[in-house]
């Protein structure tokens, strides 16, 4: 009886080296994990040793008297875990093979294979920016740029194993877009999108084990920013950036193999004629650099600057009215131009008297864009010493009239451009409200007296006027008679 159990165990053990030897599938640079089999007896004392290939001599191996020791002629990065597993890290092209492990506790041999596969084709793709089909890489990727709207092929090239496992494309995880799976060994996309940039992921799924391997996707687009910049022109020294950007950290020597032939900024103003005026122009050589454009409109005054990086915005452009309008950012390939728009509107605070404004005076203020605002926006005025705001109620309007201002009115008037309930800007007016200043008075006291001096001196010249005419019409009555006095026998005029 005792007899059959030993051939038993010695023929269990010979299908045991003979079973097929489990597959792992890895990446060069990666890091591998060959698991060791659990065996019966105090862990301690059980010896390790790892082989690669046809080697006689193990590459690492566990005593349990002398600890672990390296073979002498280590050609991997490899390491025993605590339980005594295999860890290669920085896997190489030399470590894809057959490992065995054997185990010794007392009397007692076990054994097991394992065969190392590349997770993919390590090939390298031709150069060519646009690549229609790019081979998934195990270092470091050689995928280049594609510009948005151009398609893309990804695909993941196994090894051929006894094992069949299951291929995965896992799309970027990029904010705002919805992760996407493709469950093939090549992911077709036909119009690739920002959503499309950065790390694809290979996953291969086989008897419960999972190997990935990854490659970056670079999209030639420009970043996404907001369509409209809301400003004011509250204060003369106050500068503004107008934005626009590459999506991606791509290099301009990158950007020139794929067919950069320039780039410029446009602007079309929002009032007056919509006439589209070049602002800058972009060179790429020597230096890559934004400058002014010959006959451009001296009112933006837009600076040219040399490009560091990949951020191609206006910089410190000063405000003021003439700058409200539509920048439109070009970057101009040999098969297409990409273009981001961003349009810029600046709140204005004004009154119709100026800032100073003397007591007693109407005074009309009004809050604009430059043109009539749209139901979603909405004026908010404050003052903390004006009075006449104590009986204005929500919605505010525009334009306010104010029929008599005081002293007391005197102070800084803020209006709010709101979007939803959502502040976006805000204008400031010092309203410098005085009382008329004294030869105001002095004038007016001068005028008043000449004025009654002439009424006075016309009242008199009328009065003696007409006291000349009463005279003239009493002279006018007094009788004379011619009469005849005999005694004295005397002819001529008497008064009677």
């Amino acid at each position: 009886m005792m007899l059959c159990w030993i051939l038993i165990s010695l023929f269990v053990r010979f299908l045991r080296a003979q079973d097929n030897p489990e597959v792992i599938y890895a990446q060069v640079g990666g890091t591998v994990t060959l698991l060791r089999d659990k065996v019966e007896g105090n862990a301690n004392n059980v010896y390790v040793n790892w082989y690669r290939g046809s080697d006689e001599h193990p590459t690492i191996s566990r005593n349990p008297q002398s600890g672990i020791q390296r073979g002498k002629e280590m050609k991997t990065h490899g390491d025993l875990l605590q339980d005594f597993s295999l860890q290669i890290s920085k896997v190489q092209d030399s470590d894809f093979e057959i490992w065995r492990c054997e185990q010794h506790i007392l009397m007692t041999a076990f054994k097991k294979t394992y065969k190392l596969y590349h997770d993919v084709d390590p090939t390298t793709p031709p150069g060519s920016c646009g690549l229609q089909r790019a081979l998934l890489e195990f270092t470091i990727p050689n995928v280049l740029p594609v510009i948005t709207g151009d398609s893309l092929s990804l695909e993941c090239k196994v090894d051929s194993s006894p094992v069949k496992p299951r291929v995965t494309w896992i799309s970027p995880e990029n904010s705002d877009c919805d992760p996407r799976q493709y469950n093939t060994k090549t992911a077709t996309i036909r119009k690739v999108s920002r959503c499309d940039s950065g790390v694809w992921t290979c996953e291969l799924d086989y008897y419960g084990r999972k190997s990935e391997a990854k490659t970056t996707v670079f999209i030639i687009d420009l970043a996404p920013y907001p369509d409209t910049i809301y400003t004011s022109s509250s204060f003369s020294s106050s500068t503004v950036d107008i934005p626009c950007s590459l999506s991606s950290n791509i290099h301009w020597s990158v950007l020139k193999e794929c067919g950069l032939r320039g780039g410029n900024w446009s602007f079309t103003p929002l009032n007056g004629p919509k006439s589209t005026q070049s602002l800058l122009s972009l060179s790429t050589d020597p230096l890559v650099t934004l400058n002014i454009t010959q006959g451009s409109d001296n009112t933006i005054k837009a600076k040219g600057r040399e490009l560091k990086d990949q951020d191609l915005s206006i910089r410190n452009l000063p405000l003021s009215e003439n700058i409200r309008g539509i920048y439109t950012c070009n970057l101009i390939f040999t098969t297409k131009t990409l273009s981001s728009k961003v349009k810029v509107e600046v709140l204005k605070v004004s009154s119709s008297v100026g800032s100073r404004v003397y007591e007693g005076q109407s005074v009309n203020l009004t809050c604009t864009l430059g043109h009539q605002n749209t139901s979603d926006l909405e004026v908010k005025w404050t003052c903390s010493s004006c009075s006449f705001f104590s009986s204005l109620k929500p919605p505010h309007p525009s334009f306010l009239s104010i029929h008599e201002v005081k002293v007391k009115d005197s102070g800084k008037l803020t209006c709010e451009l709101l979007k939803n309930k959502k502040k976006l800007t805000s204008a400031v007016l010092l309203l410098k409200i005085e009382k008329a200043p004294v030869n105001i008075w002095l004038c007016v006291a001068i005028s008043g007296g000449v004025v009654g001096f002439i009424l006075l001196l016309v009242i008199v010249i009328i009065c003696i006027r007409r006291h000349r005419q009463m005279m003239m019409y009493r002279r006018r009555k007094t009788k004379f008679c011619c009469c005849k006095n005999p005694q004295q026998n005397q002819k001529g005029f008497y008064k009677t």
